[in-house]
């Protein structure tokens, strides 16, 4: 027997500052099955520069998780 699942897999890199001067910050992964099941990983990769930037990267975490729930009301549209 065979059981096949669908998954959609989004990742995202979080960065402060202009150019030459930008800085990864965090990056943020998520998987989003056909049936709407959602697990989001969130993580921080330079803590001093996250500290000094906290309100735009929580604001871009809260902007990925907006896109990913998005994507539930996507895949029940389609199965």
């Amino acid at each position: 027997m065979i059981k096949i699942n669908t998954t959609t897999n989004v990742n995202a890199n979080i960065y402060v500052g202009e150019a030459e001067n930008q800085k990864n910050v965090a990056y943020a992964n998520a998987s989003v099955s056909k049936n709407g099941d959602v697990s989001i990983t969130k993580s921080i990769q330079d803590g001093e520069t996250f500290k000094a930037n906290k309100e735009s990267v929580l604001k871009d975490f809260a902007e990925f998780e907006t896109y990913v729930y998005g994507l539930v009301d996507t895949y029940f549209s389609f199965f």
